[in-house]
């Protein structure tokens, strides 16, 4: 794995988007997963909402943890621009960048610079023809609800979501499925996030795919979740990914590298995944 950096940065965003996510390895127990007597509820819809802060900018650093067969961790700085950028730098050592992964709106770049090469792909790559924004990603790292392709869910979007309390958790269900699959966000009563499923036909029963997130604490941009782990299969390899967060930073000036290096070789995709297979 330490072979492979551009394989560790563009995982974080292969694993960040719809429909990457796999079962995770400790799976939610039936009572967050089956809701024993539901019924839709609006005032737990508007508290959740309610804990959703405002953001322009976002930067913190961390730790990454990756195994795909071997393992593979890190230290990391994250830097986001509210619906427009994200970008994650590799430090492993002394602080120093080995590879750093940015996403744009319609454009993903990878860069590898212990053996010089790079991607840049459409950032349709990601999305398997699902409308998943620059926006929903970021929500998806920070822990936030949103309503795919519009945004981070807020009043005028309630509409479009439902809102079920088990009795233990709260879900929120979107009431649009894409491909065959729904979404839910699951919270605690204290209306934090324990997980975003996936499920046949929009079900929040037995979901296909997970997202489990911890500490979540109060920030200037509202409730966020400082931990993320899932498992995917890319190429039929099982791959488990956990994030964590220090504190973070929000709306102070961010800075965002967006140059391609010169002399180092170009891979494709094609090429990417082909190395799961080594």
């Amino acid at each position: 794995m330490k072979n492979n950096i551009i394989i560790l940065i563009m995982l974080v965003a292969l694993m960040s988007a719809c429909g990457t996510f796999k079962k995770a390895a400790t799976e939610p127990d039936t009572t967050t997963t089956t809701p024993a007597t539901p019924r839709a509820t609006t005032d737990a819809m508007e508290s959740i909402i309610a804990t959703l802060g405002d953001w322009q900018t976002m930067q913190t650093g961390g730790n990454i943890k990756l195994s795909a067969g071997s393992s593979f961790s890190s230290a990391i700085q994250v830097r986001l621009v509210r619906d427009q950028a994200i970008y994650i730098s590799l430090r492993p050592m002394l602080g120093i960048e080995v590879g750093r992964l940015l996403i744009t709106a319609d454009s993903l770049y990878a860069v590898d610079k212990v053996h010089k090469r790079y991607i840049a792909e459409k950032v349709s790559l990601l999305t398997s023809g699902i409308p998943v924004t620059v926006s929903d990603v970021q929500d998806i790292f920070l822990g936030r609800p949103f309503v795919i392709g519009k945004g981070t869910l807020d009043e005028s979007l309630k509409n479009l979501v439902t809102a079920i309390d088990s009795g233990k958790d709260i879900y929120v269900k979107a009431n649009e499925a894409f491909k065959g699959y729904g979404y839910a966000f699951a919270f605690n009563k204290s209306r934090h996030i324990n997980l975003l499923s996936i499920s046949p036909e929009g079900s929040i029963a037995a979901p296909d795919y997970v997202v489990n997130y911890s500490d979540v604490r109060s920030t200037q941009a509202g409730n966020i979740a400082h931990g993320l782990n899932a498992v995917a299969t890319i190429e039929n390899k099982k791959v488990s990914l956990s994030l964590s967060y220090k504190n973070i930073d929000w709306n102070s000036n961010v800075k965002i590298d967006r140059s391609l290096p010169n002399g180092y070789s170009r891979m494709s995709a094609r090429d990417l995944f082909s190395l799961f297979s080594n």
